[in-house]
């Protein structure tokens, strides 16, 4: 037991040093035998069973990693159902993660958040895998991944990220689109010289991001027809009796489909909202930006066009990725403000120029993130700032954002920003 422990320690002042990255990597379902597919759909199957069951019991400390049978409430009764596939390892795991699903509550309701129970699953999509080298191995030389309990070694696609990196968890995901590994490596810490430059950002419907260096983003990603045609035929009435479709085979194979779809068009939105981060990541130190209502938006008929663009995801990864995030308060009015006289004129939704009686006009939202990172800065001292380089900044983060694909990039002329006119 005390080799254990110290051995932890030794652990957590390694981890101290080095970085965490998950990388995902897919398996090649074209190779796999019928058999190991069944063994895969098998083992979410008894994945779901055992977590209902540790759900089940009073106290979940209770619950036995050890069973090989467990009660499945099939309509109004329960049966005892084999677990044969799924590992000691495995059950562990998903107990721990009720642990934490528990722990994480407990947190939401000492904030103030409103927080009820835990709910039985209807469908488990991932399985975590304690231990590298026993519930799964990785063969480098031939491009696969053994799972515990699986006799083929499954092909997997990206094992070349993982190099000279050392390997940690992992957790087998099912998705519409086949089965992945997300795989928590560790390496050493890479320190990062960051130029003394700040931006500041406006968040908006229209234009989803306009930042102080007079560049502008706009992106959205609407629902494909494709998805609207599989909506009607899921959602449609039956002619004879009026009520809704029946469950069939084929209404399943409809709503697979629509998941597959979906997937698709998250996979295009978290492509740009890591890209845009990344770029403003690496070439601004200080980023500033307002604490926006992103739910009140939603709920004043700009619903698509947030759920189109994923602001709210974009502006919680500034929180985490930043070097140094700056948030202002929601209250503070960037767009009535005026820079110049420090008179606050309402606009509205239609008024795209600011306009003030002292005589100085603007692009609207690039004078609310003009705003944004003047507020900001009041928080940190400014003498030594190297306006040489946020020029520079400037330049290559612009070029970043153009190559991002699905994104439309633009500046704002100077005529327009900031310069005062009768």
């Amino acid at each position: 037991m005390d080799k254990r422990i110290s051995q932890r320690r030794i652990t957590l002042k390694k981890r101290i040093t080095q970085t965490c990255k998950v990388f995902e990597v897919k398996v090649n379902t074209s190779s796999l035998s019928k058999t190991s597919i069944k063994h895969l759909n098998n083992l979410f199957v008894e994945a779901k069973w055992f977590y209902n069951y540790c759900l089940n019991q009073d106290d979940i400390n209770d619950s036995d990693t050890t069973i090989k049978q467990v009660p499945v409430k099939v309509k109004d009764l329960f049966e005892e159902r084999k677990l044969s596939i799924l590992g000691a390892q495995m059950k562990q795991a998903l107990k721990t993660r009720l642990f934490g699903s528990l722990i994480a509550l407990k947190a939401l309701k000492k904030n103030g958040h409103k927080v009820g129970q835990l709910k039985f699953k209807n469908k488990l999509n991932s399985i975590p895998l304690k231990q590298y080298e026993v519930t799964y191995d990785i063969d480098f030389n031939k491009n696969r991944i053994r799972l515990a309990g699986l006799k083929q070694w499954l092909k997997v696609k990206g094992l070349g990220q993982l190099n000279d990196r050392e390997i940690a968890n992992a957790v087998l995901m099912r998705k519409p689109s086949g089965y992945y590994f997300h795989i928590t490596t560790y390496g050493p810490k890479e320190e990062k010289i960051m130029p003394d430059t700040s931006i500041g950002i406006d968040f908006g419907c229209q234009t989803q991001l306009t930042f102080s260096n007079r560049t502008k983003v706009e992106f959205q990603i609407p629902v494909s027809n494709r998805i609207k045609l599989l909506d009607r035929k899921i959602m449609r009435k039956q002619a004879a009796t009026g009520k809704e479709r029946l469950d069939s085979k084929k209404k399943y194979q409809d709503q697979f489909k629509r998941r597959k779809q979906y997937e698709k068009l998250n996979n295009k939105k978290n492509d740009i909202r890591h890209k845009v981060v990344s770029a403003i990541t690496k070439c601004f130190k200080y980023v500033c930006f307002q604490d926006e209502n992103i739910h009140a938006w939603q709920s004043s008929n700009h619903g698509k066009k947030i759920q189109n663009s994923s602001i709210g995801g974009i502006m919680a990864d500034l929180k985490n990725k930043s070097h140094t995030p700056i948030m202002i308060d929601k209250f503070f009015p960037s767009t009535q403000l005026c820079p110049n006289c420090g008179k606050k004129n309402k606009l509205g939704l239609n008024e795209r120029i600011y306009k003030c009686d002292c005589g100085y006009i603007a692009d609207r939202d690039w004078k609310s993130s003009f705003c944004i990172e003047t507020e900001g800065l009041k928080q940190i001292p400014t003498e030594h700032r190297n306006f040489k380089a946020q020029e520079n900044s400037a330049s290559t983060f612009f070029n970043l954002l153009n190559k991002i694909s699905n994104i439309k990039v633009k500046q704002v002329g100077l005529n327009e920003c900031g310069k005062p006119t009768a």
